[in-house]
């Protein structure tokens, strides 16, 4: 789990509080590695720079050359040492940082970072949030594996860790966690059309379709699929959110329509995003190539790896460089917001844990975050991130959060 920051940033300072952020993660990597005695001599020379930089950075890397205080503060146990190590210096120095940062409040203007320190991360284990009431918030849990399938034929599966779909000898199949078919591939063995796999609020799935695409399905969406592809080309239909790892073949191109474009590849890794409430088709290109085209014009926008399109409501296309890591950290299951506002990290948090969000403080839409948590963490997890800052609180009632 990475820290939160929280800042309040003109355009033109954006770049000033990512430095800071990476700033703080590079220096506790070397400690770590310093602990581990695992440090390149080029390496030495820039932790040591950092150290003698100030008495407050020679303290705390004498505090955290020896692994016993991590253990002390249950940071690090033997199977994954080297993150927890990393978490607790993280959180140490941007505490320092913190305090040099108010100091430079005229210098760095918008540009505060307020980073969680080692107090705040021991936070989470002390009684004092034990206390702390969120109403109905304990009743929010983490979103798993889900999703309603319709066949062709008019029947209907609800899929799940117990129940999968799977694909044997090029054809579906539906079985239960003992192997034992509830769909079997022959009952429709000479049948075609087209399949709907919808995945809901607080759900995720990841299908393989007959051709040896792989596809994971994000929260609230659906992929319209054939039962079998033809013999020219391979079509689907996408909303929402979903990551394409499409298998290649020669001469049979893998076509994605959207409400606002459509999306070509022959053998690629790319993500996906057009829900309809945000009026616009995202595609961020992993590996490969896509061509990617708006309903109104025939003319292809051909994207390489690292870059993402975005053809918006009005048909217009625009080519920036992606934040690849971000764009692609829900198939990985991590929440990764870079600079994102507080509006679009809830808007996130809505689907995957199928909640209802009122803004009482309308400015605080427009807070900016940055910032890394598991998206198995329950959505107390996901608040208390958040509220450490102390420039936003929650108040839960069912499944209705209200933000101040």
């Amino acid at each position: 789990m990475r820290l939160f920051s929280v800042t309040h940033v003109s355009l033109s300072k954006k770049n000033c509080e990512i430095m800071e952020y990476n700033d703080i993660y590079r220096i506790a990597t070397l400690i770590v590695k310093s602990i581990k005695k695992d440090l390149s001599e080029e390496e030495y020379r820039e932790l040591d720079n950092w150290r003698n930089g100030s008495e407050r950075n020679r303290q705390l890397y004498q505090k955290y050359q020896h692994a016993e205080f991590f253990r002390e503060r249950s940071l690090l146990d033997e199977s994954d040492s080297s993150e927890r190590i990393r978490k607790g210096v993280r959180m140490a120095i941007a505490k320092k940082k913190r305090r040099a940062l108010w100091i430079k409040t005229v210098s760095y203007a918008a540009c505060l970072v307020l980073c969680l320190s080692v107090g705040a991360f021991l936070f989470f284990q002390s009684d004092y949030y034990k206390g702390q009431s969120h109403g109905d918030i304990a009743f929010i849990k983490a979103g798993d594996s889900k999703a309603i399938l319709s066949l062709f034929d008019g029947s209907e599966y609800c899929l799940d860790s117990q129940i999968s779909l799977a694909l044997v000898d090029g054809d579906y199949a539906i079985k239960d966690k003992n192997g034992t078919y509830i769909f079997d591939k022959k009952e429709t063995k000479n049948k075609k059309g087209e399949n709907k796999l919808f995945v809901p609020r607080n759900g995720k799935y990841e299908i393989t379709l007959c051709d040896g695409t792989k596809v994971w399905v994000n929260s609230d969406s659906e992929l319209y699929y054939p039962s079998a592809f033809a013999s020219d080309q391979r079509i689907v239909k996408a909303r929402g959110e979903m990551y394409f790892e499409v298998s290649h073949h020669h001469n049979w191109p893998f076509i994605i329509e959207t409400d606002y474009g459509r999306v070509e590849v022959k053998g690629t890794s790319f993500n996906l995003r057009s829900y309809r409430e945000e009026k616009k088709l995202v595609t961020t290109l992993v590996q490969g190539k896509v061509l990617v085209s708006s309903h109104e014009t025939e003319d292809m926008i051909e994207l390489h790896p690292g870059e993402t399109a975005v053809v918006t409501d009005n048909q217009e296309i625009d080519v920036v460089t992606a934040n690849v890591q971000e764009a692609i950290s829900w198939k990985d299951d991590m929440f990764v917001f870079r600079s994102s506002t507080l509006e679009q990290i809830m808007e996130e948090a809505a689907r995957w844990y199928d909640i209802r969000i009122v803004w009482v403080s309308e400015e605080r839409r427009h807070t900016l975050f940055s910032g890394e948590l598991p998206r198995s963490k329950d959505f107390i997890d996901f608040v208390r991130m958040i509220e450490l800052t102390e420039k936003v609180s929650f108040s839960v009632k069912g499944r209705t959060v209200y933000i101040d």
